[in-house]
């Protein structure tokens, strides 16, 4: 149900519509061009120009579809963090946070080697070397706590597997290693 309230599931529905619509513009079209041209001197010559003009809206129709964001449990870029979306939202947004918080920080420290190469002083060298390790340890960190979310929740869905299962849940205390990271996740961007 909380999926239905994400922008995730609203920008679906408007790309997934503009499918919908370019394809039954594309149908009409086809109809109306052929109809109009069959009755010209073109004949079958003005199928295939209607069928040509046909697929453009097919085309734009196939690009809507390719921006649509399906949710999978073990999605490329979410992994199987997916499943807190559902148990502990927030969490989610906040693992969603670090990976942001962590391509800046990865652009930061490219950014600050190039000018570190580009420096001609040894002092200036020193600085940019100290705000590389600065830059290092905080991308440690987020890639620390993006694994044990990434841990907690697969332990999170075999639990939750077992409990379908009819067993009793196999791990009791994740609900509380699930706050304890939302609260050690909202430190560490706060920390930005």
């Amino acid at each position: 149900m909380e999926y239905f309230l994400t922008s995730e599931f609203w920008w679906n529905i408007l790309w997934g519509g503009l499918a919908v619509l370019c394809c039954l513009g594309a149908i009409a079209v086809f109809f109306k061009i052929t109809a109009s041209l069959l009755h010209t001197s073109l004949g079958c010559a003005g199928i295939i120009i209607a069928v040509v003009v046909a697929t453009l809206p097919f085309g734009f129709a196939s690009v809507c579809l390719d921006k649509i964001l399906y949710p999978r449990l073990w999605e490329e870029n979410r992994g199987p963090v997916i499943i807190i979306a559902k148990e502990a939202p927030l969490l989610h947004n906040y693992f969603l946070a670090l990976g942001r918080s962590l391509s800046r920080t990865n652009d930061q420290i490219q950014k600050l080697n190039t000018e570190k190469g580009n420096s001609t002083t040894t002092e200036a060298r020193k600085v940019y070397e100290t705000q590389i390790a600065q830059q290092e340890n905080r991308k440690q960190e987020l890639e620390n706590m993006k694994r044990r979310i990434e841990e907690l929740a697969q332990r999170l869905y075999f639990s939750e597997y077992l409990t379908r299962l009819g067993h009793l849940s196999a791990d009791a205390n994740i609900e509380q290693e699930l706050r304890e990271a939302q609260g050690a996740c909202a430190q560490l961007i706060r920390e930005e």
